[in-house]
């Protein structure tokens, strides 16, 4: 019986063996099955739960991107700052129906959701009305509110609500992990007796990862084309093996935009983009860090327009003052402009020379004052129309500007010698096209077309006031005149009088002496 049953055995061995193989198979698919349903559902929690943690902390980013919109807007009025709000305002409430959906389904308490959905509506209105005001160039008031931060007490409300969640949802993965370990656990003991079974799945595996491993390069590969498309190109080739790289680059970029609109914001118009530079500049005209440059040229051009408007003003008003005070004295009028507009400028000296004519006949140019290094210099100079710079200005009627001078043309004097400016600007100060004086002023830096407008539009204050003056002065000389020729008209006339009164004395006189004649030659006859 021992030996019919071992030779039974020894004949169907192959059969028994491939009966027990094929047992195993069976069991493992099974186990397999039931282990895959175990996985693939564990893994559906798992993704659902790190879904949910990322949707959560995506309210954050748009959070971020609203109030960092709303800033950039309201200190530069660039509509187009506007879009990483519009966009995070435009997926914030599907996101919210998204979040709060999924957590009713599982079984989760929703009211927390809806509370914050509320709160981020009314800070979504609060900063519509931060807009409003900024369109309205109400900046106090967007100050004001911008002051407030409501921002933060949104981003406390989603971390202490949103953080409610994530642990929730952490809990559920945490559980499905140690069921997903379970399985694999089975899985593995299975895979000790079916190691042919368990061929064909690291060959399959092998596979899928060189599937993923091309998919990600080629993302890889067109996230750092459009990262050079839209943010900024270094000039450079594209690494494609160096995954770290192109992850850094894009990264870096964002870092770098991010930091040039922060000093954009503070109004640090000098700010450079780290990385661009002759050699790439052509390649990024189009793309954000050109856009972002050329801003801050066009904010830099700005502000310095400004600043020359406002340095302008401020020169007119006060020479306009300056003469309003002085008009009733050249000397001290001339003094005063030559001293303000001297140092308004930046210059090191200057002198005034003022039209003069002789008895109404020749004119000429007479220097009326003069300014250097706060010391008064009063010179008799006479320049005769047409000859030297200053007479050919007055002839040209155009200013004119030296940044090469003659030889010994000036000298600017002070406590440590003697140097040659590097500039000389000569200004006919005209008014209704007539010129009433010239000014020169010298300095050692050029100026600039600003200066020189502002020169121009000075002369015709003190031009006006001269032109005001000398009319005064000429009126003043005809009422003297006047005067005077009343006064010897009524001496005359009282000469006249009086030597009227004399002829009529003296008639009378002679006809009373006639009249006693005739009494007496009368008498003599009787």
């Amino acid at each position: 019986m021992k030996n019919l049953i071992e030779r039974y055995l020894r004949k169907n061995i192959i059969l028994f063996s491939i009966s027990l193989i094929a047992t195993l198979l069976v069991i493992n698919i099974v186990l397999m099955y039931q282990n895959k349903e175990t996985i693939v559902t564990n893994n559906t929690i798992r993704e659902e739960s790190d879904a949910m943690i990322k949707d959560i902390e995506k309210l954050i980013t748009f959070l971020n991107n609203i109030d960092l919109g709303v800033r950039a807007y309201g200190l530069s009025k660039k509509e187009i700052l506007l879009t990483p709000t519009s966009n995070s305002i435009n997926y914030l409430w599907p996101h919210f129906e998204s979040i709060e959906q999924r957590l009713a389904k599982e079984g989760y308490d929703v009211s927390g959701i809806k509370e914050l959905q509320k709160i981020y509506h009314e800070y979504v209105d609060f900063n519509m009305k931060m807009i409003e005001m900024a369109k309205l160039d109400s900046t106090e008031v967007f100050k004001s509110m911008m002051l407030e931060d409501r921002g933060m007490t949104v981003w406390s409300r989603t971390h202490e609500i949103g953080g409610k969640i994530i642990e929730f949802e952490k809990a559920k993965s945490l559980a499905a992990e140690e069921s997903y370990q379970a399985a694999v656990r089975n899985n593995l003991y299975l895979q000790f007796f079916l190691l042919l079974v368990g061929l064909p799945t690291l060959v399959f595996i092998v596979i899928k990862i060189k599937n993923d491993n091309r998919s990600r390069q080629k993302l890889l590969t067109d996230l750092e084309e459009n990262n050079r498309k839209y943010v900024f190109n270094p000039g450079t080739s594209i690494r494609v093996n160096d995954h770290q790289e192109l992850v850094e680059n894009s990264i870096r970029n964002l870092q770098h935009a991010s930091e040039f609109i922060e000093h954009i914001a503070d109004g640090n118009y000098a700010t450079e983009w780290a990385t661009l530079n002759e050699e790439n500049k052509a390649l990024n005209e189009t793309n954000l860090a050109g856009r972002l440059t050329k801003m801050r040229d066009q904010l830099r051009q700005m502000k310095r327009e400004e600043e020359t408007r406002l340095w302008s003003n401020e020169g007119l008003t006060k020479i306009s003052e300056t003469v309003r005070n002085n008009q009733g004295n050249l000397t001290v009028l001339a003094d005063e402009v030559v001293r303000f507009l001297t140092k308004y400028m930046g210059a090191l000296q200057g002198g005034l020379f003022v039209l003069k004519n002789d008895e109404g006949k020749n004119e000429y140019l007479e220097l009326a004052a003069c300014h250097a290094y706060d010391r008064k210099k009063f010179v008799e100079r006479r320049i005769d129309i047409g000859v030297g710079l200053i007479g050919q200005t007055f002839l040209e009627g155009e200013t004119t500007m030296l940044t090469k001078l003659p030889q010994g043309y000036t000298y600017i004097t002070s406590g440590m010698g003697e140097t040659t400016p590097s500039c000389v600007l000569i200004v006919p100060m005209k008014y209704n096209d007539k010129i009433e004086a010239i000014i020169e002023i010298a300095g050692l830096e050029k100026f600039e077309k600003h200066q020189v407008l502002f020169m121009e539009k000075a002369g015709e204050f003190v031009a006006s006031a001269l032109q005001s003056a000398r009319t005064t002065e000429q009126m003043k000389l005809l009422l003297a005149t006047s005067q005077q020729q009343a006064e010897e008209m009524r001496a005359t006339e009282e000469e006249l009088r009086q030597n009227m009164e004399e002829l009529v004395a003296t008639q009378e006189a002679m006809a009373r002496k006639r009249a006693e004649a005739e009494n007496v030659h009368l008498m003599a006859q009787v």
